[in-house]
């Protein structure tokens, strides 16, 4: 049976209470990730908590398991975590958003699929200056 779990974490919290080696974002945000989250402009911005868009990102469980399981069939990856960093300034709009891993190569097929699931959120409808690390841990049970 194949399982997909994803966490929503906090920047610099880590919280992930299974077997699974915990997320550390430094090993699994892509490099552009780090600058835009070490970036001294950015470290006012507060972790987000929120539950209606932790309902959101749930919400996308179904269809990111489906990207997953399309892709470990064409490449044979079955375990990986990927990195989703989002930035929202002070004036509520968007100013950053990556989605990536480098826990493995991600093909373009799969990181479309996982840019048209996960950038459905409207980020800036959930407040300001605000920033929102997720992983999201993939693996067959």
């Amino acid at each position: 049976m194949i399982k997909f779990y994803f966490i929503v974490l906090a920047l610099f919290l880590v919280g992930c209470a299974s077997e699974r080696p915990k997320f550390k974002k430094e090993k699994t945000c892509s490099h552009v990730s780090l600058k835009y989250l070490n970036n001294p402009r950015n470290q006012n911005k507060q972790p987000i908590n929120s539950p209606d868009l932790n309902m959101k990102l749930a919400s996308t469980q179904k269809s990111m398991q489906l990207c997953y399981e399309d892709y470990k069939n064409r490449t044979g990856n079955d375990e990986f975590n990927t990195c989703m960093v989002v930035g929202v300034d002070y004036f509520g709009n968007l100013d950053f958003y990556e989605f990536s891993s480098q826990d493995v190569k991600l093909d373009e097929t799969f990181m479309q699929c996982a840019l048209a699931v996960t950038g459905q959120v409207q980020y800036a409808d959930y407040g300001r200056n605000f920033i929102l690390v997720q992983s999201y841990q993939f693996y067959e049970d």
